[in-house]
C-alpha cells in the first residue's frame, strides 16, 4: 500500500478520534443527555468498462451495460458495509467517464393520439409532449439511462395525429454518479481505447499474423495517450468528489495462459502470445506511472493503482488457451464462441475471475 494511503488512514483516524471526544463531552446550556453519533456508511461508485460492469458473470440487471450485482465492486462494497452505485458500462472508453454515451442503435416507435387542432394548433408539439409523458420509447432500465426522442414524421387527420419518433437510449456521463459524499471510486478503463475487441478478433479468433501484429502495434502506440486521458478523467472524478474519494484504478488480468503463442499454428510466423503479454505489461507500467504522477501533484494523494489483479488470478494460469483446439478447463475467462453466451461476454471474467479481482481490490482498500 503506498505511503499516501497510510497517511489518509491516519488522517481519518484522527478525525474519528476528535469526533468521539466531541460526542463524549458534556453538552453546554445545561443539556441533560448526550447526542449519540450515527455511524456513516461509506459510499462506493464504480466507473469504467466491461471489466468493471460485470460482463461474464452471467447475472445482469440489464444487457445494455451488462451491469452485474456480482462484479468485483459490488463484492468489495458489501464487504466494507458500503452503499454502492454501478455506473460502469460494457464497451466503455475514457471519454464515457466525462460525457454521455449512446447505447446501441436507435429504434422507432409510432402512436396515434386524439389532438384537437382548435385547442392545439401545433399538433406535432403536443404529440411529442404526450409521447414523452407516456414514455412511448419505454422505461429505462437504470436510473442513469434515458431516451432521446427525435421526431421522424407525422400527419394529422382531423383530431387524430399519428407520429413516429426515433428512440435513442443514452446513459449519463459516468462522473455524474460521483458526489461529495463518495468515499471510494473503483474503475477499470483503457482497454477499449486501444482496441480490445480488434485484438481479440485478429489474435484469438481469426489468428491472422499480419492483422494481429497490426492491432497490437496500434494498441501500443495508442497506450500513452490513453493514459493521459485517463489521468485527466480521474483528476476530474476526484475533483467532483470534493477531494474526498479514494480512487482505485485496477489492472486487467492476463488474457492468455502462456507467454508464447505463434500464429498460424501450422507454420508460426508471429509470436502473438509474447506481443499480447508485452502489451499488457506496458499498459500496467504506464497506468502505474500515471497514478504516481497524479499523486505527485500538489495536494493529491487519493489515487491508487491495483497492480495485484494478475497475481490474484495466478498470473497467466487462468487465462484462455489460445490454440484452435483449446483446453480451457482452468480458464477464468469466457472462451470465444461459448454456447449460450452473448458475444459481449466473450473474453470476460467468469465468476471465479470476478471473485479474484475482488480479493485483490479488497486487500488494497483495507490494507
Amino acid at each position: 500500500m503506498p505511503r499516501t494511503s497510510r497517511t489518509t488512514r491516519l488522517a481519518r483516524a484522527a478525525v474519528a478520534f476528535v469526533a468521539a471526544l466531541a460526542v463524549a463531552a458534556p453538552l453546554s446550556s445545561g443539556a441533560s443527555s448526550a447526542v449519540a453519533a450515527t455511524p456513516r456508511h461509506p459510499r462506493v461508485v464504480q466507473l469504467g468498462d466491461s471489466y468493471s460492469a460485470g460482463n461474464g458473470t452471467g447475472t445482469y440487471q440489464e444487457r445494455s451495460c451488462y451491469r452485474s450485482p456480482d462484479n468485483y465492486g459490488a463484492q468489495v462494497a458489501a464487504s466494507i458495509g458500503a452503499s454502492y452505485v454501478d455506473a460502469a458500462c460494457s464497451g466503455g472508453v475514457v471519454a464515457d467517464i466525462l460525457k454521455p454515451r449512446q447505447l446501441g442503435s436507435a429504434s422507432t416507435k409510432s402512436a396515434t393520439y386524439s389532438i384537437d387542432p382548435a385547442r392545439y394548433p401545433d399538433q406535432k408539439a403536443e404529440w411529442m409532449r404526450r409521447a414523452r409523458t407516456e414514455r412511448l420509447c419505454g422505461i429505462p432500465a437504470q436510473p442513469d439511462f434515458s431516451y432521446t426522442y427525435t421526431f421522424v414524421r407525422g400527419a394529422g387527420v382531423g383530431s387524430l395525429y399519428t407520429g413516429t419518433v426515433s428512440c435513442q437510449l443514452v446513459t449519463r456521463a459516468q462522473i455524474d454518479s460521483v458526489t461529495p459524499a463518495t468515499d471510494y471510486v473503483f474503475v477499470t478503463i483503457g482497454g477499449n481505447d486501444i482496441g480490445f475487441s480488434t485484438i481479440v478478433v485478429n489474435c484469438l479468433t481469426l489468428r491472422d499474423p499480419s492483422s494481429c501484429k497490426q492491432a497490437l502495434d496500434a494498441a501500443s502506440a495508442k497506450a500513452p495517450q490513453m493514459v493521459k486521458r485517463t489521468k485527466d478523467a480521474l483528476r476530474a472524478v476526484e475533483r467532483k468528489s470534493g477531494g474526498r474519494a479514494q480512487v482505485y484504478l485496477l489492472s486487467y488480468p492476463f488474457l492468455i495462459n502462456r507467454e508464447s503463442y505463434g500464429i498460424p499454428e501450422a507454420a508460426p510466423v508471429y509470436d502473438a502470445g509474447k506481443a499480447l503479454n508485452d502489451l499488457q505489461r506496458l499498459g500496467d507500467r504506464l497506468q502505474a506511472r500515471g497514478i504516481a504522477e497524479l499523486n505527485a501533484e500538489p495536494g493529491a494523494d487519493h489515487y491508487h493503482f491495483v497492480n495485484t489483479v494478475k497475481q490474484a488470478w495466478g498470473g497467466r494460469v487462468h487465462g484462455l488457451d489460445p490454440h484452435v483446439v483449446a483446453d480451457n478447463s482452468r480458464a477464468w475467462l469466457v472462451p470465444v464462441g461459448t454456447p449460450g453466451r452473448d458475444t459481449a461476454e466473450f473474453v470476460h471474467p467468469t465468476q471465479p475471475g470476478w471473485n479474484a479481482t475482488a480479493r485483490a481490490l479488497r486487500v488494497a482498500v483495507t490494507g
